[in-house]
């Protein structure tokens, strides 16, 4: 195979999964177009044998997928719940220079002077550090969690005065972190039960 189409055929394969091109808006329709151009000046850069600018471009089009990932992930957040109101969702996507290349999204809920916060972190190497703690019951336990199952999900709950938390991993690729402030357990599984864990994972 000639290498402008490899290259082509490799990130092609980024971008059928992450960055879906039916029914565009105009702003994703306008990142789609910039990455297909990045793809086209990365390559005929390499073909130029202009490495460091290849990588560049390459790097851009990998930042700018992770928008579109951390974009779609902003919608999979749930509806509040009876009696609850939601904040709009913010989104970030870490390069991988600076981040690990991963992406995050974080929704607010409030009632009754309550709050509470899910923040989903997907693809960070930094992730890493959590899974120790998710595979060893005994550590977990020293840090003051107990563990429970929340959608077929290892699932951590911690509480701290007024403040409890509920973090899970899943895939070893995604974590799932719920915290809450003047908020009872229950609010906090039944939030963690509405979450879409079948659509984060395909994302």
């Amino acid at each position: 195979m000639n290498k402008p189409y490899l290259w082509i055929g490799l990130w092609a394969g980024l971008l059928l999964p992450g960055a879906p091109f039916a029914d565009e808006t105009d702003t994703q329709a306008e990142t789609n177009a910039d990455i297909r151009q990045a793809i086209t000046e990365g390559n005929r850069a390499f073909e130029a044998g202009e490495l460091s600018q290849a990588a560049a471009q390459f790097d851009y089009v990998a930042t700018l997928i992770r928008q579109l990932q951390a974009g779609e992930l902003g919608t999979l957040f749930p509806e509040p719940l009876a009696g609850w109101q939601a904040e709009k969702v913010n989104t970030q996507a870490g390069s991988a220079a600076f981040f690990g290349g991963g992406i995050n999204a974080s929704r607010r809920y409030r009632k009754d002077g309550g709050s509470l916060e899910i923040s989903i972190t997907k693809d960070s190497p930094l992730l890493q550090t959590m899974a120790v703690l998710f595979t060893n019951p005994s550590m977990a336990a020293m840090g003051g969690y107990k563990i429970k199952r929340i959608q077929g999900q290892t699932a951590m709950m911690k509480e701290e005065g007024s403040r409890r938390e509920l973090q899970m991993l899943v895939a070893n690729r995604i974590l799932i972190q719920l915290n809450g402030r003047s908020v009872t357990e229950e609010d906090l599984n039944a939030y963690a039960e509405a979450l879409d864990i079948a659509a984060i994972t395909r994302l």
